[in-house]
C-alpha cells in the first residue's frame, strides 16, 4: 500500500472563528493571522494506492457553493486536486474509490 497526500487548494478562514476560546497571542505563533484576522488553511486529501484500487479519501471544497459561503472561506493558492492527483502519477479516471 502506498499513501499520496494531495493538497487540494487553501483557504483563509477568520483565526477567530478557527480557534474559539483559545487566546490569539497563542495560536498566532503557529498560525499567523493576516491584517484581516485571516488564517491560511491547506486542504489536504490523501490517495491510497492498494493492490488494484486508487482510493480517494477526501476531494477538497469545491466551487459549486453559493457567494455567502465564499464571503467566509477564501480560496487562494494555485493548487486543485486535480494538479496534484496529476502530479502523483494518476489521473481523475485512474481512481476507483471515494471516501
Amino acid at each position: 500500500m502506498t499513501l499520496h497526500p494531495v493538497n487540494s487548494g487553501n483557504f483563509k478562514l477568520d483565526g477567530g472563528a478557527m480557534f474559539g476560546v483559545v487566546p490569539k497571542s497563542i495560536w498566532n505563533r503557529t498560525n499567523p493571522a493576516d491584517e484581516n484576522n485571516m488564517c491560511n488553511w491547506a486542504m489536504r486529501c490523501l490517495l491510497v494506492e492498494s493492490r488494484n484500487r486508487l482510493i480517494l479519501i477526501d476531494n477538497g471544497i469545491g466551487d459549486k457553493q453559493d457567494a455567502k459561503f465564499f464571503s467566509y472561506y477564501f480560496l487562494n493558492g494555485d493548487d486543485t486536486l486535480e494538479k496534484t492527483v496529476n502530479k502523483a502519477g494518476f489521473s481523475f479516471d485512474d481512481i476507483t474509490d471515494v471516501f
